[in-house]
């Protein structure tokens, strides 16, 4: 079992929400209050025939949300709460401190644990917000870069870190991890031998920058270090705080055809309707769609760090580059909404709008700082929500 690591003074589990915010402008006007002013002459779209011209859109922006914290933290993804209506959840992590946190030297350890903010009612004008942190976030949520909403009240988030325990352990021993938002369970404190209050967690996916949830407890990974999206099964999960992973499943598609960006993550998001797995792959400056199901298992195992019921390599998945031609440079986040795909930029922090053939239909201009967009998220309303990695702020596009 792992020991629990309490951390003092990393956060204070209070945090700002933006009610009284109103649509701010992000462009030349720091007055705020009008919409932002945009690139009116639009421009060719890549993947586009030379003759068409595709809208190049200044979007009007509300912020919601903004951690005050005691020490910084940047968003890295979100997700809606599919059992609370309207209740909006944002992994949030503090950015890389540049110290080791090894058996000879924990001065970096407590920059690692990440922390979830609740925003309450996130649709409207005024939400509010908490923010909550597991008792073991230093193991169970490290640097999260990831969130994917499940069956009902359960989640599943990952995180970018080479092994979950001490740095200089030198098994890779990272993964995904399945939680309860029931506010009874999630961030209690444990009881017993509870080790923080996770529900499951397997642990054959270093560097994990994105995750996606299929059924039943069922959900994609993109792994950082082999290159590779890894398709977990949690099954059933075990008691809170439990340590029983032997009923798990993990399987490895394309390894070795995806890249990792550090410290930018690379979504994913599957479509049930068509079977299809959509990623950010960012280190290659692309967007994938992946269809597994042209997969078998392959004769090679992969490597696993505890009794699981199953494991293996897949190989034959169908792979193909829907990038227009020029366009994206470090693609992060994604959202599915029908046959639209929505990919949030980070260097040129714009959306783009495509169709799920790749073709581009429409360029969102946000106008905010490069390095800004993280994950983004379809809400309830058919409005636009997004992560923002500098700031820690959620936003919310008020119209396209």
């Amino acid at each position: 079992m792992l020991a629990l690591r309490i951390l003092s003074g990393v956060v204070v589990l209070m945090s700002c929400c933006l009610a009284a915010c109103a649509s701010t402008a992000v462009g030349g006007n720091e007055g705020g209050g009008n919409a932002v002013g945009g690139n009116e002459g639009g421009g060719d779209a890549g993947g586009s025939s030379s003759t068409e011209v595709v809208p190049d859109v200044a979007v009007e922006l509300t912020e919601l949300y903004r951690p005050e914290l005691a020490v910084p933290f940047h968003a890295t993804d979100l997700a809606f709460n599919a059992s609370v209506p309207g209740e909006l959840w944002v992994t949030l992590r503090q950015p890389p401190s540049g110290l080791a946190c090894s058996n000879d030297d924990d001065r970096g350890c407590d920059s690692l644990p990440g922390v979830v903010a609740i925003l309450s009612d996130a649709t409207s004008s005024a939400p509010s917000a908490n923010v909550k942190q597991d008792w073991n976030a230093w193991h169970f949520m490290r640097r999260p870069t990831a969130i994917a909403w499940g069956s009902g009240e359960l989640f599943a988030t990952c995180g970018e870190a080479r092994t979950d325990n001490l740095e200089d352990d030198p098994t890779p021993y990272a993964g995904p991890v399945l939680w309860s938002s029931d506010p009874g369970i999630f961030g209690v404190k444990p009881v017993g031998m509870q080790n923080g209050t996770h529900l499951d967690m397997l642990h054959s996916t270093p560097y994990c920058m994105g995750i996606a949830f299929e059924t039943g407890n069922a959900y994609w990974t993109f792994n950082g270090d082999a290159g590779s999206l890894d398709r977990y099964d949690f099954h059933a999960p075990h008691e809170i705080g439990g340590e029983n992973h032997a009923d798990g499943e993990v399987f490895r598609y394309v390894a070795g055809q995806l890249a990792r960006l550090p410290e930018v993550p690379s979504h994913l998001v599957y479509d049930a309707n068509s079977g299809l797995l959509y990623v950010a792959d960012t280190g290659n400056a692309r967007v994938l769609s992946v269809d597994p199901q042209t997969a078998t298992r392959g004769a090679n195992p992969i490597a696993t760090y505890e009794t699981l019921q199953d494991s293996g390599e897949m190989v034959g998945a169908t792979v193909a580059d829907l990038s227009p031609p020029d366009l994206l440079q470090q693609p992060s986040g994604l959202a599915l909404a029908g046959d639209t795909l929505y990919v949030a930029d980070t260097a040129t922090s714009y959306i783009y709008v495509l169709d799920t053939s790749g073709k581009l239909k429409k360029k969102l201009n946000t106008q905010l700082p490069p390095g800004t967009l993280g994950g983004v998220v379809v809400g309830p309303d058919d409005k636009l929500y997004f992560a923002d990695l500098k700031t820690g702020a959620v936003r919310r596009v008020e119209s396209q």
